[in-house]
């Protein structure tokens, strides 16, 4: 089963907001995604599997630098292999718009993440301490530039994604 990647319509914010809650504890509210899914400098997306939507991502850029403000998978798509092709298409998607680089935040223990961000060339360069509502401090992580014939080669396996 292929996953696919596609934009965010109105229809999926309950979804969306389903899986970020299972996810993280807490949402924004559905206004809140109506507006960010028409914002001119951000994307929101959700990944489907057979027709199931199995994950959610928000972008948002300025210049050439971009934000994953989130990226969340279904609880049960976990551990599956599909944070690859999911995160593997945002960044193949950025890289074709031009952008040439990308931040995230997660949390200092969610070593499962910092593997994969890694393996997509982010390193860490700073620690928000008690950032997240639990206390626990937050690892920021860049990664660029999306541009140099690293990453074109890194992302060349996740074609052209029309999100």
């Amino acid at each position: 089963m292929k996953l696919l990647v596609r934009g965010a319509i109105q229809s999926d914010i309950e979804r969306i907001r389903e899986l970020e809650q299972e996810a993280f504890g807490l949402t924004w509210d559905r206004p809140t995604f109506l507006k960010e899914l028409t914002r001119p400098n951000g994307k929101t997306v959700v990944a489907e599997l057979s027709g199931r939507t199995v994950g959610a991502a928000l972008l948002v850029w300025a210049a050439d630098e971009v934000q994953l403000n989130s990226i969340v998978l279904a609880p049960d798509q976990r551990g599956q292999g599909l944070s690859i092709p999911f995160l593997g298409s945002l960044m193949a998607w950025c890289q074709q718009q031009q952008l040439a680089w990308m931040t995230l935040e997660a949390k200092w223990s969610n070593h499962p993440a910092h593997a994969l961000y890694r393996r997509f060339g982010f390193v860490t360069t700073a620690r928000r301490r008690n950032y997240y509502a639990d206390g626990q401090d937050a690892r920021i992580m860049w990664a660029g530039h999306l541009k140099s014939p690293r990453f074109i080669r890194l992302l060349s396996d996740f074609g052209r994604p029309c999100l």
